[in-house]
């Protein structure tokens, strides 16, 4: 049986962004550096900093490889920072951007690319995402072409041109939100979040939120919340930010007692005040958009009594 050649992916610039994750990285940047070489695309490894010996193994498996680029950052600049880092050096005309722990075939890319060539107006596609070792799905729809909310964190590919047009990451989105503010902000600029459901990616992280720490609820909060009144009027910003916290508070409560709830609600009310003092209006067809409570991933756009009727309706 014949091989199919490995498609010409010289236009992509492959981001990947790592924190003290070695074991998965090890094994995902070998297989990337050999699509590099069989592709011709672009790869920039950005690490945050890491305390793992993360730096020492990515500058020795990239040794001597054309096309790749390693950047240790002094520090961790967290996902948005550390994304704009690479977005920084990256030279082609598409940047696809995956995490530490996402594994992706050279055919996928291929795909997505062909999906977001397909029309103009697709600024940022995301695939079909599955976690690594069971199969659960992370990301999916029925609908092949599906107009996203926001695109996934762990795999997207992005057109140069919608940087060129909204700018990079808002560094302000520590740990959460980044992914939801530059969608809005894309959208704002006339650009689609598209979903492709012909490409299929494994992403090796599967986390409940009942799973999820303190810390990272409290960061999650805030920067949903201030983005939220960032972008949106009072009248969508505040049922949003209301239906964000409250679904933290009550997955939560069990694990973390009967104070979280305030201290989940003091970071939600400092991402209402830093949200305000930043506030950048989007149009209203924007505000209309991401008001609808069918748009998915949900962010806080769904009633909570459509969310109970799901849960009491037979199954």
């Amino acid at each position: 049986m014949t091989l199919s050649p490995a498609p010409d992916l010289s236009n992509i610039s492959i981001v990947v962004l790592s924190f003290n994750r070695g074991n998965t990285l090890g094994r995902n940047l070998i297989a990337l550096a050999q699509m590099v070489e069989e592709t011709g695309c672009e790869l920039i490894v950005v690490d945050n900093a890491s305390t793992d010996g993360s730096p020492e193994m990515i500058a020795d498996i990239l040794s001597g490889k054309t096309n790749t680029h390693f950047i240790l950052n002094n520090s961790n600049l967290g996902v948005a920072g550390g994304r704009n880092t690479g977005w920084r050096e990256a030279t082609r005309d598409f940047i696809l951007n995956i995490d530490d722990d996402t594994f992706i075939t050279a055919e996928a890319v291929s795909t997505m690319r062909a999906s977001i060539q397909r029309s103009a107006r697709f600024g940022i596609v995301s695939p079909r995402i599955l976690h690594a070792a069971t199969g659960k799905v992370q990301l999916s729809f029925d609908d092949p072409d599906y107009r996203l909310a926001n695109f996934h964190g762990a795999c997207h590919l992005i057109r140069r041109a919608v940087l060129d047009v909204v700018g990079l990451n808002d560094e302000n989105c520590t740990f959460g939100g980044e992914e939801l503010d530059l969608s809005i902000r894309a959208r704002a600029a006339g650009f689609d979040i598209a979903y492709v459901g012909d490409a299929t990616v494994l992403h090796d992280n599967l986390v409940s939120k009942a799973e999820v720490g303190l810390e990272r609820r409290k960061r999650w909060v805030y920067n949903f919340t201030r983005v939220f009144y960032k972008h949106f009027p009072l009248r969508a910003a505040l049922p949003f930010s209301l239906r964000y916290l409250l679904s933290h508070v009550v997955s939560g409560v069990r694990a973390f007692g009967p104070g979280f709830g305030l201290t989940l609600t003091r970071a939600a009310l400092h991402g209402c005040r830093d949200g305000r003092r930043q506030h950048k209006p989007v149009p209203p067809h924007v505000v209309r958009f991401y008001r609808n409570p069918d748009l998915r991933p949900e962010f806080g756009n769904r009633p909570l009594w459509r969310k109970l009727m799901k849960r009491r309706a037979p199954h």
